[in-house]
């Protein structure tokens, strides 16, 4: 663990480094001691100086016991608890204000700094000043967390470790503490989000399992309770089928900002290192080794939880044994509608209730497919209902045709915007059904497209593929730019990206038409190869892995 430990105290001081350099420094600037920007929030100065206090008393820190790195700790300090509202709340200035959610995330990186100062920090009597500002803002914050409320579902359990955190920190105040417990009681009596599969409500991989993830470690610490800890141990157990042989974590199932970016698990480090230094965990073990050596590896910054590993010396003092992820796994998250399976040359990802229903993965070249049918407002096959058996894979839904009906009694307005719309009866023309089997190659996989019980409809195989790949075919090779899209009228055609490369077909091109004129989902970042049929339809198409 030294080594990593180095590798966090270099990311801390690049971190500080930087928090130094953005700090405004004018004293007539209302950001006299904040970090430099184009709105006046507190939470980037607070979630620096955590960071910043860690490198101040870790000793293989280039900024360990720095007089110019603690004056600028107090002079952000001071800005913090000038930003922060009379009701002791802080904005997120974008769209939150007097805002108990964001509150709660500053109080979750100050409480940690607070506790370095009186651990770590707790015989040093330059640190006093500081100190008692932090614990006067974390006093100010919590009526306001208390008496706020939410948005979405992570808020809840952020809002709930801060109230019982700060329920133990000030113990000693009977009856607020009481209070703080009591409120923390109410978002808790709602039940975790959590299912059996360690997902949570919001499906996000790349960032908001990891909030809440904290917020569980941060109850667990408070209560004692490992009710909560096993919420973090399921959704860890679940993390590990959702990173790609690649590295990046799996997010286009996502239902937050995360949807679809190519995101590194480094967020996960130290939560994967708590429970393993807690209890025995091969798996998290060898998880944890290896996103901190792949970081550093790559030469990124670290993860940010210095401050996080001093706090808790067991994490520190953590000998790893193993390293690596899982190479080849294979499970079905049926709630969820998710079907992850990696194999030892290619991995590919079924998905439930979205337009992208399938990814295949080959080292880093992504094919996402779907199924273009332009029906009345439906645009894209969305599978609704989701079978795995075995190696085989069957996805279905249907679209239908409707036309509104003249209302059977006049309505009371002849403003469109005002009638009830939903009132109307429905005259349904026509039902399409479609079906699609995937099966589970050594090599790739095989798909078997099926849409009937409406005929001449133009259905469209999207291949949505990254911008530069190389196409070539019997008939051509090129090189599209991005939003280019092409048809595949016969024949195989050879994806390849660096040195990876899957084969595709056989095309086919009964007409040319792209998709309706307006809700389409273009990618314009990328480039489409359309295989196009009129319905009803049976086709055979296969993925397989080139070299």
């Amino acid at each position: 663990m030294q080594r990593y430990l180095q590798h966090l105290c270099e990311g801390a001081d690049r971190r500080t480094k930087s928090f130094l350099q953005a700090q405004v420094l004018d004293p007539n600037s209302l950001q006299y001691g904040g970090i430099r920007g184009d709105i006046w929030e507190a939470k980037p100065t607070v979630y620096a100086l955590a960071t910043a206090l860690a490198a101040y008393l870790n000793p293989g820190c280039s900024h360990f016991e720095s007089g110019e790195l603690l004056r600028a700790m107090k002079l952000a300090a001071a800005f913090v608890e000038r930003t922060q509202r009379d009701d002791g709340s802080f904005d997120y200035p974008s769209c939150n204000f007097h805002s108990a959610p964001d509150t709660s995330f500053c109080f979750k990186r100050l409480i940690a700094g607070y506790r370095l100062m009186t651990g770590a920090g707790a015989a040093r009597p330059e640190l006093e000043e500081l100190r008692d500002c932090f614990r006067r803002i974390l006093r100010r914050a919590l009526p306001a967390i208390r008496d706020g409320g939410f948005h979405t579902p992570n808020h809840r359990w952020a809002i709930a470790a801060a109230l019982l955190q700060g329920a133990n920190l000030f113990a000693q105040e009977e009856a607020f503490a009481e209070s703080l417990r009591a409120r923390a009681g109410q978002y808790l009596a709602e039940g975790i989000d959590c299912d059996e599969d360690g997902e949570y409500a919001e499906r996000s991989a790349g960032n908001y399992n990891a909030v809440v993830n904290n917020a569980m470690l941060a109850l667990w610490q408070e209560t004692g309770n490992d009710f909560y800890l096993d919420c973090v141990r399921r959704n860890l157990t679940m993390m590990l089928d959702y990173i790609d042989p690649d590295g990046y974590v799996f997010t286009q199932n996502s239902t937050r900002q995360d949807l679809g970016r190519k995101d590194r698990p480094d967020l996960y480090f130290y939560q994967y290192l708590a429970v393993c230094s807690h209890e025995p965990n091969e798996a998290f073990d060898a998880a944890a080794h290896e996103i901190i050596r792949s970081n550093q590896a790559r030469g990124d910054l670290a993860p940010d939880c210095l401050h996080i590993l001093m706090n808790h010396p067991e994490m520190a003092a953590h000998v790893f044994s193993g390293c690596g992820f899982p190479a080849e796994y294979r499970r079905f998250f049926p709630r969820s509608g998710v079907l992850r399976v990696a194999r030892p040359a290619y991995s590919y990802t079924v998905l439930r209730g979205k337009s992208g229903f399938l990814y295949v993965k080959r080292g880093a070249l992504t094919l996402c497919v779907r199924l273009g049918e332009s029906l009345c407002e439906t645009r894209n096959f969305v599978p609704a209902q989701m079978d795995v058996q075995g190696n085989a894979c069957t996805l279905s839904g249907e679209a239908q045709g409707w036309y509104y009906q003249p209302f059977d009694e006049p309505p009371a307005t002849a403003d469109w915007w005002e009638m009830d719309q939903s009132a109307r009866k429905k005259k349904i023309a026509c039902t399409l059904h479609t079906r699609v089997r995937i099966v589970e190659r050594e090599d790739g996989l095989d798909l078997a497209l099926e849409a009937k019980g409406l005929d001449r409809l133009p259905l469209r195989l999207e291949l949505w593929l990254p911008q530069g790949v190389k196409l070539s075919h019997e008939a051509f090779a090129v090189t599209p730019p991005a939003g280019a899209e092409l048809l595949l009228r016969s024949g195989k055609l050879e994806i390849r990206q660096g040195a990876d490369v899957l084969r595709v077909g056989p095309g086919f091109g009964e007409h040319a038409f792209g998709g309706h004129y307006s809700g389409e989902e273009r990618n314009l970042q990328g480039v489409t190869v359309y295989c196009n049929a009129y319905t009803p339809a049976e086709r055979s198409f296969s993925i397989r892995v080139g070299t």
